[in-house]
């Protein structure tokens, strides 16, 4: 059955570079800081949502050997279309992973990536998996938004083609109006963050500027 972010992210492909990435200058600062927090190249990344690759030439050039996994066809459809392609895999990362055990060494999860789990155990089991897939001292990177992001809504800039309505304490709902499709976004606290992906993982968060925060995993 095709999901939620599978819908939304099918219907905003063809603008998504356009219109949602960020600054040149924002993208190469954040993945200063990501890359600093892999283990050396030319280690194997999984990126989950990897979307049209934005972040692939910065792991390229770095010397790591990424595989990009999306639930979006109409998202991997372009980023295979970049210069320099890499191994791309269908699959909804929120359920079982398609590759073997120790398969990586680390995992990234950019662009709020993680704010769109399914449901209350999604995070849990999708640290048991990266747990599987990854193999001892592996590190998982994600840029997530924090509560300060929910509790601002009201103060971003308003836009007729995409607005944020607030719908609990920690979840919103994202409309991309000229799609005419919706995303939900789930917000978690500091402390629920270090034990989200589960007992495998020891978790840092370091602030990302006022809004988000970048998450740091080790596993043991």
């Amino acid at each position: 059955m095709t999901g939620e972010a599978e819908r939304f992210f099918d219907a905003i492909a063809g603008r998504y570079d356009r219109e949602y990435a960020l600054p040149a200058s924002v993208s190469k600062e954040r993945m200063r800081r990501v890359l600093a927090a892999l283990p050396a190249p030319p280690a194997r990344v999984l990126d989950l949502g990897v979307g049209t690759g934005r972040e692939l030439p910065a792991l390229l050039d770095a010397g790591y050997a990424p595989t990009g996994v999306d639930v979006s066809q109409a998202m991997l459809d372009r980023c295979a279309r970049r210069a320099r392609p890499i191994p791309l895999v269908r699959a909804d990362f929120w359920g079982p992973l398609p590759f073997g055990d120790g398969a990586f060494e680390a995992g990234v999860a950019l662009h709020g990536t993680l704010a769109h789990a399914p449901d209350d155990a999604a995070l849990a089991n999708l640290g048991a998996e990266l747990a599987r897939v990854t193999s001892a001292g592996s590190v998982i990177v994600a840029e997530v938004p924090s509560p300060a992001w929910i509790e601002r809504l009201h103060l971003l800039p308003a836009s007729g083609e995409r607005t944020l309505r607030r719908t609990g304490p920690l979840t919103c709902v994202f409309e991309d109006r000229v799609a005419g499709a919706t995303i939900t976004a789930r917000v978690l606290p500091e402390g629920d963050w270090r034990s989200a992906l589960g007992t495998s993982w020891t978790t840092h968060i370091e602030a990302m500027g006022e809004l988000e925060w970048l998450v740091l995993a080790r596993r043991a």
